[in-house]
């Protein structure tokens, strides 16, 4: 099982366009196969960063997932509202129960 966490420090000013396109997106993430989660929701500690979880099973899955054409369209929008790179961590994970 594959985990990505991190996020994306955002312009608080586009906070209602990044929402408007993240429901969107998330919904496409969350159909596709071997996505067991997928999550974007705002840091209280710092405003205006954008945090992201996904869990993919199996591992493989997310590959394909990052070549998808929402994930293009997400990656390039997501960009545009960011005011720095966005920082993730990907982590193998064994279900034991």
């Amino acid at each position: 099982m594959l985990y990505v966490y991190g996020g994306v420090p955002t312009d608080p000013a586009k906070r209602a366009e990044i929402e408007e396109a993240a429901r969107v997106f998330e919904a496409a993430c969350l159909e596709e196969e071997g996505c067991v989660t997928y999550s974007l929701s705002w840091s209280i500690a710092e405003p205006g960063f954008l945090r992201l979880l996904e869990v993919w099973e199996p591992s493989e899955a997310h590959a394909v997932h990052t070549q998808q054409p929402h994930v293009l369209e997400w990656t390039s929008f997501i960009a545009s509202a960011s005011t720095a790179p966005p920082t993730f961590t990907k982590y193998v994970v064994d279900v034991v129960s």
